[in-house]
């Protein structure tokens, strides 16, 4: 069985990742139209996929009757208008995170979802399907261990270093600009409807850079371990793109790094659980380059002896297995974990953690 797939948005994520993939997998999967508001990208993509449509208007491929699933990869601040349409259409969906950016809207697409129920809608959280993240899982479930401190981090170089020396995507020069005012102010609004009076501009964008890279690792943490009980601190500087945040969960505190603004050229992603004789740590590697490896080091005391097992590498692309799972979720109307209700979650932590930030100083 085939999927029509529609794609909504061509930017980075759709250019690096998702089309790429989709085309690999033309077993499973077959791309008839994608939409985006630039012209010569939408022409540049469909010439080199070898597409038969493009919309400007991204309502045109949830209408189309032929199309059976919708990947909205559009700007965060447009994924409740079109998650919206596509269930009203009756299409399956995989929409990049976060899924909204405010909890009030997210609500209402869970309220809403409720009332199509052999519709799938994932959330992509590909963290969650890595080798590594689903071998640490199962250890621990094997073999459970009292948890006695937890970190994790994202202390990452930005996309574009990568992408000049990999994979260079097209960046149209013809959007309207009227468009992306507009688009701008949708943002804005939407973000002040999740984070209140009183918000500040570091505090924007501290919330950004949770629900863009921070949900990832809490999604996956969340997955190990359920949500905390509480934000214990928040703290933040150089305007909100570094943070530190100190988390209670049952029986254990962890800590959590975030630091987006270095020149450095690195990619330090992981999850670190120290359970008194054994420590698990989970290595992830840039989404910018495909078929990178990731790797769990599992380091072990007994008696005296001191072991350390390296499970890896695993060089099987996380978004490969999150959209194989998509295809999966579809074909056997199995519904997966990294749903909509699933990330609700996330966001309504974030929110507790900017409540937090508003109450500490910065450095």
């Amino acid at each position: 069985m085939k999927i029509n797939v529609g794609i909504i948005g061509l930017g980075e994520v759709a250019q690096l990742v998702h089309l790429p993939i989709l085309s690999d997998l033309n077993n499973k999967y077959r791309i008839k139209a994608v939409a985006d508001i630039s012209p010569s990208l939408n022409d540049f993509i469909v010439n080199k996929y070898n597409i038969s449509d493009s919309y400007f208007n991204p309502s045109e491929i949830i209408n189309d009757p032929e199309i059976d699933a919708v990947f909205v990869l559009s700007p965060d601040q447009h994924h409740f208008e079109f998650v919206q349409k596509a269930i009203k259409h009756g299409k399956h969906i995989f929409v990049e995170k976060p899924a909204t950016l405010n909890i009030q809207q997210l609500k209402e697409l869970i309220e809403l979802e409720d009332s199509f129920p052999n519709q799938i809608t994932m959330v992509g959280y590909m963290r969650r399907y890595a080798g590594s993240f689903l071998k640490a899982r199962e250890l621990m479930r094997v073999s459970p261990k009292k948890t006695e401190y937890l970190r994790f981090r994202d202390i990452i170089c930005e996309g574009p270093f990568f992408m000049r020396q990999t994979r260079p995507i097209f960046s149209p020069v013809d959007i309207p600009s009227v468009l992306i005012e507009e688009s701008k102010k949708k943002r804005n609004q939407q973000l002040d409807s999740a984070l209140g009076p009183e918000t500040t501009a570091e505090h924007r964008t501290a919330y950004q850079m949770l629900t863009g890279l921070g949900c990832h690792s809490f999604s996956a943490v969340r997955e190990l371990f359920g949500s905390p009980i509480s934000v214990k601190a928040t703290v933040a500087s150089h305007q909100g793109e570094l943070l530190i945040i100190v988390l209670e969960y049952d029986g254990f505190l962890a800590t959590y790094e975030l630091v987006n603004n270095q020149e450095i050229v690195q990619f330090d992603a992981t999850i670190e659980i120290y359970q008194r004789d054994r420590r698990l740590k989970i290595n992830y590697e840039t989404p910018y380059v495909r078929y990178q490896s990731s790797t769990l080091e599992l380091s072990e005391y007994t008696e005296g002896n001191a072991q350390t097992t390296i499970y890896g590498p695993d060089y099987k692309d996380p978004f490969v297995n999150e959209i194989c799972e998509f295809y999966d979720c579809i074909t056997t109307s199995r519904k997966p974990k990294t749903s909509l209700q699933d990330s609700l979650e996330d966001l309504k932590l974030f929110q507790k953690i900017i409540e937090t930030l508003k109450k500490s100083k910065s450095v």
